[in-house]
């Protein structure tokens, strides 16, 4: 059997967002769904003092039965549980590496900027040290006609080889395009290639440099995308420009974006950089981000499911 998904559900805010992603996962994957919600009971009120998340409800039974109830019409295994704890991203990591889940999902948070994943928020906390890969859901996001337009960013390391290769295996499985993208930071070496090199030599022109790294980026897509096999339709784009500014424009005509992490830092952290800060907060599609040094991938995780049934 495939390994569960699990989605953090916030009975406080009550956005759907996350769990509405989280039965479309199941549902091309036939994995078990496994909704959870955290609340901070009084006994564990007494017991914690001050040290608890602030936005934890004091119970989740009244709001997960409403989640029960319109799962029921949906036709899938699923299974609702409350949890009960101080911490909401601590209660959620514990419960993940428990059941072993193949993917986590949660929302972005509700305070301030709606749809922004702030810093101290259980999904920037969650990911830090996330167990398996973690989706991050934009607050009111709805699902589509199924998964049609798969992206991922791409970087020349084994960190975004591993993002494409879990990408590829999604995209293979929910019978979608998959959009490859990257994208090249423009810097002082981009103007300086402007320059004359002798007094009788003209510089090229912006665009002229700006245009050979574009092909240099496009070739480089191009070699990697080539051992991929021809089972999923492939687009590949090249960019330069800022890395953030590309795949949140574009994520607006994806239904899900996958990143991988940075390559370096402490494995099984996900937010180190600006670039994948920015996506998963501001993207306008559901973001998956890959820890480093997990052993659940998601490409795993999509073999398993074309392992256990057919795709749907």
């Amino acid at each position: 059997m495939s390994k569960p998904i699990l989605v953090g559900y916030d009975p406080a805010g009550a956005d759907r967002a996350p769990v509405a992603f989280g039965v479309a996962a199941a549902r091309f994957t036939g994995a078990p769904l496994v909704v959870a919600a955290v609340h901070a009971g009084l006994g564990v009120r007494e017991r914690a003092g001050g040290e608890i998340d602030r936005d934890l409800p004091e119970d989740a039974t009244a709001a997960l039965g409403e989640v029960h109830r319109e799962l029921d019409e949906e036709g899938i295994g699923f299974d609702c549980v409350a949890l009960e704890a101080t911490s909401a991203s601590r209660a959620l990591h514990e419960a993940a590496e428990q059941r072993d889940a193949g993917l986590l999902v949660v929302g972005s948070t509700r305070r301030g900027t709606v749809g922004r994943v702030l810093p101290g928020s259980t999904a920037e906390r969650l990911m830090q040290g996330a167990p398996c890969p973690i989706a991050v859901v934009p607050a009111g996001w709805e699902t589509r006609d199924g998964l049609r337009t798969v992206g991922v960013a791409y970087v020349d390391s084994d960190e975004g080889r591993e993002a494409l290769r879990g990408a590829h295996a999604l995209a293979r499985r929910a019978g979608a395009t998959l959009r490859v993208l990257t994208a090249v930071r423009p810097d002082t070496g981009t103007y300086r290639e402007s320059e004359p090199h002798t007094a009788s030599q003209r510089g090229k022109s912006y665009d002229e440099v700006e245009g050979e790294q574009r092909v240099r980026a496009e070739q480089g897509l191009e070699s990697e995308v080539a051992g991929l096999g021809d089972d999923v339709p492939i687009e590949t784009d090249a960019y330069v420009e800022d890395p953030a500014d590309v795949l949140v424009r574009v994520s607006e005509n994806l239904d899900v974006l996958v990143c991988g992490s940075r390559g370096y830092g402490p494995l099984r952290a996900v937010l180190l950089g600006g670039v994948s800060r920015r996506v998963a907060a501001e993207a306008h599609c559901p973001v998956i981000v890959l820890p480093r040094g997990i052993e659940s991938s998601l490409q795993a995780l999509m073999d398993d499911a074309a392992a256990s049934s057919p795709a749907g």
